[in-house]
């Protein structure tokens, strides 16, 4: 991995980290808010446990 590709990566997950909060900010409550997050793919990115679904056939 190159330092660019690092540099590119962390900016990423700063980015999710910053989306993630503003979902947070707008949800009307804790389910709401983790359904939000799991919708748009930003679980991980605020240590929700992600089960991912079984691959389709």
């Amino acid at each position: 991995m190159t330092d660019a590709h690092d540099v590119a990566q962390a900016a990423h997950q700063n980015d999710q980290r910053t989306a993630a909060r503003v979902v947070a900010s707008h949800a009307t409550g804790v389910e709401d808010c983790t359904e939000l997050l799991g919708m748009l793919g930003l679980g991980r990115a605020v240590g929700l446990l992600v089960v991912d679904p079984p691959p389709r056939r």
